[in-house]
């Protein structure tokens, strides 16, 4: 399954980016030159798996390279038009660029290789550019508690409280954060910044307090 990302700028400009879902993790050729921060070992998540004698880069920079190198001297307030296509619809967006850069970020680091990110891939899938904070709880408490119903009709024990999704949000909001390190060394002005900070903020708003957010978007669910 392949998504694309199109941001038209009004100076003429035109930058497209085609991610695949179902990718696998790149094989990169000895000598092969990459820029510094996307090595494993240049600002690692503390809960990254990954060792560094088997890993030499971070699997999500290596995938980000080419966004962050194109958006790296972008403020983050500069208006854009975003066309993103998947293969069922398409939805365009006149936005500033951190909120566009926010979608495909967050796109291209769920399906990459990275052990921890990776367990969003199955919502990469059904994607959704521009999601506000409760698109974003509803979408993911949704998706786990489908997954603890299937626990519970195969035998298991379902985590009907969601301690696990909550948990799981710390570590992203982690990931997120040192992720952010990399990008702001890479980048000169603020979009590509400020776009994996407002990743950071979305994590934190699942994880902060989660069973007070989901009372808070009730009435968006099914109440039959």
């Amino acid at each position: 399954m392949k998504i694309d990302y199109a941001f038209k700028l009004d100076d003429g400009q035109w930058h497209e980016f085609e991610v695949d879902t179902e990718r696998v993790l790149p094989e990169l050729p000895e000598g092969t030159s990459t820029p510094f921060w996307t090595k494993l070992d240049f600002h690692k998540c503390t809960n990254c798996p990954l060792s560094e004698a088997e890993h030499s880069h971070c699997p999500a920079a290596i995938d980000a390279q080419m966004i962050t190198e194109a958006f790296r001297n972008m403020l983050s307030t500069q208006e854009v038009t975003v066309e993103v296509r998947t293969p069922d619809r398409t939805y365009v967006k006149r936005t500033d660029s951190q909120t566009a850069l926010r979608g495909l970020f967050g796109l291209v680091m769920a399906t990459s290789g990275c052990p921890v990110l990776s367990k969003f891939k199955g919502l990469a899938r059904t994607h959704l550019p521009f999601a506000t904070m409760e698109e974003t709880i509803l979408r993911a408490a949704g998706a786990y508690l489908i997954h603890q119903f299937l626990v519970y009709k195969e035998g298991g024990q379902p985590d009907w409280d969601l301690t696990g999704l909550n948990g799981f949000y710390e570590e992203i909001q982690n990931v997120n954060q040192c992720f952010k390190g990399r990008i702001d060394a890479a980048s000169q002005q603020d979009a590509n910044m400020n776009a994996l900070g407002s990743l950071v903020y979305l994590a934190m708003g699942v994880s902060f307090s989660l069973e007070d957010r989901l009372t808070e978007i009730r009435d968006m669910v099914f109440n039959g």
